[in-house]
């Protein structure tokens, strides 16, 4: 099994993590990939270029939740992805949501100066502060370890590490504070942006 990443991805996080915590690690040879190359051979594997996916034999799979349903497959259990009612799919909707507002902002924040867009980064900030103040008294994060949790944990580690962070624990200080334990775990420390 292949999975295509680049390190700074929180989505391909996800799955670096899902995987290591699967036991599936030693099955899988990770491919670091540029995407943002237009001469670059990862076009052969998605006509998006764009993380994670995984080769599973004649398997092509490029989405981080069908990734994670993959895992579970394989894994014979429904770890990342359990049977969720209307309430779970929601709170499960409005994290991966709030993790792409993320990516959102932070794929702007490092454009170079003049290139940024002040709008779009102020309507970011804006949504993530309500979606943290959403799921404050709604997410209970303490035993569980599943694609919600998971998408929350990437989110709020790599907001924090890139500077968006401020004033989010004022808002969400549970939610904070789940997440800073979570960061500190072994598969979340090892592939974190930079680790080694």
């Amino acid at each position: 099994m292949r999975l295509y990443y680049t390190p700074n991805s929180p989505y391909a996080r996800m799955v670096r993590v899902a995987a290591r915590e699967s036991g599936l690690r030693p099955r899988i040879e990770e491919i670091e990939v540029s995407t943002r190359d237009p001469e670059s051979n990862y076009f052969a594997v998605t006509p998006l270029a764009r993380v994670p996916v995984v080769e599973d034999g004649g398997a092509v799979i490029a989405d981080t939740r069908d990734i994670c349903a993959h895992f579970d497959a394989l894994e014979g259990r429904a770890r990342w992805l359990p049977p969720e009612d209307d309430a779970a799919r929601l709170l499960r909707n409005i994290a991966f949501g709030f993790l792409d507002g993320v990516a959102v902002w932070l794929r702007e924040n490092v454009r170079p100066k003049g290139q940024k867009s002040g709008p779009v980064m102020a309507y970011e900030e804006h949504r993530t502060r309500n979606v943290l103040g959403w799921l404050e008294p709604r997410f209970r994060g303490e035993g569980r370890w599943d694609f919600t949790a998971l998408a929350l944990a990437c989110a709020v580690d790599i907001g924090r590490s890139r500077g968006m962070a401020e004033g989010w624990s004022e808002i969400a200080p549970g939610l904070m504070d789940w997440a800073g334990r979570r960061a500190g775990c072994p598969f979340m420390a090892e592939t974190a942006p930079g680790a080694p």
